[in-house]
């Protein structure tokens, strides 16, 4: 739930630093790049055939009550790494796509140029976004305490002691008895 509330706030943050910025939100939306830098991802997770660990993950980021085994927890680690390599590859792909579109485009050149350049750097804004909420979910994974680990038990000689006395007493047996038939069947085993 922290993470949802942490990456809606990152957005309005995102919405209002463009708006006092801009003043124009509008131009920060470019439908096309963002598809793009999505299908990536999208073809990335299909690829390795990660779908069913990429969902579990998502909702073990989204809910602490959630239960991940510790095998899907390393793949999903994994994967939102390999995820964040690959956004990082992808925007620098696209953005250099669409500065070559952009400059096989130039006609008129001084009054096109400004706006050519802002949308062919928004690839770079979106992969951002992406590596941004890909780093916490790696961190959060990395933190969450596993399902299938055992809680340790720490015991001492006193604990042991007092445990096996406790028994004695319920059974009526002296902690001398329990000894004393100890020591006969160890003399047993080594004659």
């Amino acid at each position: 739930m922290r993470f949802a509330i942490s990456v809606l706030v990152l957005f309005v943050w995102l919405a209002l630093t463009l708006i006092l910025w801009s003043g124009i939100p509008a131009m920060f939306i470019d439908v096309p790049t963002l598809i793009s830098v999505l299908f990536v991802n999208g073809v990335v997770i299909a690829m390795t055939g990660q779908f069913k660990v990429f969902i579990r993950a998502k909702n073990a980021i989204l809910s602490s009550k959630y239960v991940i085994s510790h095998e899907d927890k390393e793949k999903a680690i994994e994967l939102f790494r390999l995820l964040s390599k690959v956004t990082v590859y992808a925007t620098v792909m696209f953005t250099f796509i669409s500065l070559s579109i952009m400059l096989s485009q130039l006609d008129d050149w001084r009054n096109t140029l400004g706006p050519m350049l802002s949308i062919s750097m928004l690839s770079i804004i979106y992969g951002s976004v992406f590596v941004i909420l890909y780093q916490p979910a790696i961190y959060i994974l990395e933190h969450r305490k596993n399902t299938d680990e055992k809680e340790k038990v720490v015991i001492n000689e006193k604990m042991v002691i007092n445990k096996i006395m406790e028994l004695c007493y319920k059974q009526g047996i002296t902690p001398e008895e329990v000894l004393d038939a100890n020591e006969i069947q160890f003399r047993k085993g080594n004659d």
